[in-house]
């Protein structure tokens, strides 16, 4: 850790700042989702709205330094007035914690509320459907860390991460350490039971293909579980894709899928999408071996009308369908 900071002091010591770029970005999205668990079923209008604040600035030596914070509401948000302890904001959109970063020569590091390797896998999420791009198989039993685009949970306002990646050619290397409290303070109950996540990743392209490997330890903090991922993608052509992945956990009930999953998009502008995942698993909670789903997307011109119907591992049905943009 130390010496992660020591080397992130040393590229500050780069001088001469050249102007400073200040932007707005983001996305929206809007739509009905279904659920049913078996017991209940509803069906709820969810939205969210998101803006991303960038800035950054380069030295005359060529280093990018830039942070971002992130403003965002998604249906039902509150945020907790902490004058009184008790008061809450309900339907109020948040804050996250903020992001650091240089770069150079693609290397990249971040501080704060970092990416994690785990979670910046080039291909981990493209078997998601739908206009929220969700999926009931492949990633989804396993927990793990990633940027925040809210608030840190109670109790962990000294939360902190760092991050570093490195590009050269077509492999993409990352390392990634969360900090749950840097301050070690014995008496917080919620960080102090909570373990270092550290993960690793790796991309590597070649052609038309994809491979990438990403192992997380302590994952979510939660002590001796570990999560790790081996993906596999093909491009067919320009439109069409498919993918295989195999992901899984080592802890005291240990969990595998395998997932296979395509996309393409015809010429019509209309995208198909599908997956179909298997679980290996030694929890007895699990009611399917297998979780399904298909989903549309069709392009209508700087916004994106999608849709899904899923059944997942405990027999869950999930459908959505709505319209997503991005700014």
């Amino acid at each position: 850790m130390k010496k992660v900071l020591l080397a992130s002091t040393a590229l500050i010591g780069f001088a001469g700042m050249a102007a400073a770029d200040v932007t707005l970005s983001g996305s929206g999205r809007f739509g009905l989702v279904y659920g049913d668990d078996g017991t209940t079923s509803d069906t709820v209008l969810s939205y969210r709205m998101r803006v991303n604040i960038d800035a950054s600035t380069e030295t005359d030596a060529g280093v990018k330094f830039g942070g971002r914070i992130r403003l965002q509401y998604d249906a039902g948000d509150t945020v907790d007035d902490d004058s009184d302890g008790d008061t809450y904001y309900q339907g109020a959109a948040e804050v996250n914690a903020a992001m650091l970063y240089a770069e150079t020569a693609g290397f990249r590091f971040e501080v704060g509320n970092v990416n994690t390797a785990f979670d910046s896998l080039a291909t981990l999420y493209n078997a998601e459907l739908g206009f929220i791009s969700s999926t009931t198989g492949s990633y989804s039993p396993f927990g793990y860390d990633s940027y925040n685009s809210g608030p840190y949970a109670e109790g962990l306002a000294n939360r902190v991460g760092v991050f570093a990646s490195y590009s050269t050619g077509n492999i993409v290397a990352r390392l990634s350490y969360i900090d749950y409290d840097q301050t070690d303070d014995a008496a917080n109950p919620v960080a102090s039971v909570l373990d270092e996540e550290v993960g690793i990743s790796l991309d590597y392209t070649a052609g038309a293909y994809k491979l990438g490997f990403g192992y997380v330890q302590n994952a979510n903090g939660a002590t001796d579980y570990d999560v790790y991922a081996l993906l596999g993608e093909y491009a067919m052509n320009d439109s069409t894709n498919i993918g295989l992945q195999f992901i899984g956990e080592n802890s005291t009930v240990d969990t595998k899928t395998l997932t296979l999953y395509g996309n393409t998009k015809l010429a019509s502008g209309l995208g198909l999408g599908a997956f179909i995942s298997g679980v290996d698993t030694d929890d007895v909670t699990y009611v399917n071996d297998y979780a399904i789903g298909i989903g549309a997307n069709y392009d209508i011109g700087g916004a994106t009308i999608a849709g899904t119907i899923q059944q997942g591992f405990f027999d869950e049905t999930y459908a959505d369908l709505g319209i997503n943009f991005s700014f």
